[in-house]
């Protein structure tokens, strides 16, 4: 809970404060692109991304820039962020990030290389010494080295061409692969630092990238809310105005998005779910288990308040289609995945189960599904059940599971049309309109007929059907 409570105040800070969830963004950015060029130093050169010394110095700088010139996060409340921010000061002020500073700033300027080159007669390089970082004396004469005048700077004519039209010549190639050599592992000593800094790249990631979910909920019309965490024995869940993330795709973008309570307690925890096929009984048992999700996860929730108890554990079953490669249809594999949840499950978790037992027939799913619900019942965790079984119904109406409760998707028929309205009432809902959907569809018997012989007369074997 202490984890999840220090995660709720990260994305209390960045929902809250445009300014600081910019600034985020920005050390993002920043980090992102350091831990890109560091990534050719890990695990050693590859024929592709081989280590060079431009790329170290780039990355050096690139390093010692973002450091230095990272946004302001100390507008923060969270501990998250202040713990990122005083990082980072603690960075600033070491001795080895001082060190790098200090070897970036020779590279820049080439002060303190000592670069030694011995030709032969035909201007071939013959050896090579040792390159060393050394201050240079005050007292030093502002004499151009060997490498400026390879270079090209100095006394005129003294430059020997390192280039030609392919790019470097051979002695260029030769130096370069020297200074290679040579600053790579000075190099080197830094990027464990520089690893070690990136890594925060990730958490950073990932609260500014929620945040940026959030919010973007919120323009489309939900509720968003921090939720108040209670202990795993208190059992209760209490939500006001839940509404399902997963509706917020293109072909949902122009209907509104209903909103449905949640309420269970350790006295009234057991839900059998009905009504018709399409009207939001597989959403709200999703959407619950959702809720309970990105609670549980030190995140918001898309509702207008929430009071949600941990569980130790999220345990479904939805449909699943037959897989012949294990050698088990429907019916087998549902029955399968339940007794591994009441294998696993204690009244301390949450049960979401949608229209199990469909996979034999209408009396003895009622049956099995009759003695699930007794079994979850006896053992006692939070359980939605989505049914068509109405026999279910009438046991929970008698009485006879005193923390089960019916409820129901409204929905309303006027003789020719079903009209959905997607919230979750109290009660069972008697009818499931499946004759009135196949109505809608074209698919009565009279229906099937017509198609049939509109087919056959239309492909020219009418004649022969009707025989």
């Amino acid at each position: 809970m202490d984890t999840v409570g220090y995660r709720q105040e990260v994305f209390n800070d960045l929902i809250s404060d445009a300014n600081l969830r910019t600034n985020v963004q920005k050390c993002i950015m920043d980090l992102s692109e350091i831990q890109d060029k560091v990534s050719i130093y890990k695990g050693g050169p590859s024929p592709t991304r081989k280590p060079t010394m431009t790329k170290g110095f780039n990355l050096l700088r690139k390093y010692r820039d973002s450091i230095n010139n990272l946004p302001d996060i100390s507008s923060a409340n969270s501990m998250v962020l202040k713990d990122v921010n005083l990082y980072f000061r603690s960075i600033r002020e070491s001795d080895e990030f001082s060190n790098l500073c200090e070897l970036v700033e020779r590279f820049e300027n080439l002060d303190g290389v000592d670069f030694r080159v011995f030709l032969d007669g035909d201007g071939s390089p013959n050896k090579m010494s040792a390159m060393e970082l050394a201050e240079k004396k005050p007292d030093s004469k502002k004499v151009p080295t060997l490498l400026q005048r390879l270079l090209g700077i100095g006394k005129r004519g003294e430059g020997q061409s390192l280039k030609d039209y392919s790019g470097l010549n051979k002695l260029g190639e030769i130096i370069q692969e020297y200074m290679d050599k040579q600053f790579i592992p000075a190099i080197n000593k830094y990027t464990d630092q520089i690893k070690e800094a990136t890594r925060l790249l990730e958490p950073l990631d990932f609260y500014a990238g929620f945040a940026d979910y959030f919010l973007n909920l919120k323009r489309r019309g939900f509720d968003i809310c921090r939720p108040t965490l209670l202990p795993m024995e208190e059992r209760r869940i209490i939500v006001r105005n839940a509404r399902n993330p997963l509706l917020v795709e293109a072909k949902f973008s122009s209907r509104k998005i209903v909103p449905n309570d949640i309420a269970s307690n350790a006295d009234e925890n057991m839900f059998i779910i009905t009504g018709p096929n399409n009207g939001g009984k597989t959403t709200y048992v999703k959407t619950i288990g959702l809720i309970q999700l990105l609670s549980q996860k030190g995140l918001f929730v898309p509702a207008k308040s929430a009071d949600v108890s941990f569980v130790d554990g999220i345990y479904t079953h939805f449909i699943s289609p037959d897989d012949i490669t294990k050698g088990e249809g429907r019916y087998r594999n549902e029955l399968r995945r339940i007794k591994e949840i009441f294998e696993r499950a204690t009244p301390y978790s949450l049960v979401i189960l949608d229209e199990p037992c469909g996979g034999t027939s209408y009396e003895e799913g009622q049956r099995q599904s009759l003695a699930l619900v007794d079994g979850f019942h006896r053992l006692g965790p939070t359980t939605y059940f989505t049914t068509h079984m109405h026999l279910l119904t009438k046991e929970i109406d008698s009485g006879r599971y005193p923390a089960a409760k019916n409820l129901s998707v409204e929905c309303m028929y006027d003789g020719k049309e079903i009209t959905y309205t997607y919230k979750v009432q109290t009660g069972a809902f008697g009818k499931s309109f499946g004759e009135e959907i196949a109505r809608e569809l074209g698919l009565m018997p009279d229906d099937i007929k017509e198609t049939v012989f509109r087919r056959a007369e239309k492909e020219g074997y009418g004649d022969k059907l009707r025989e």
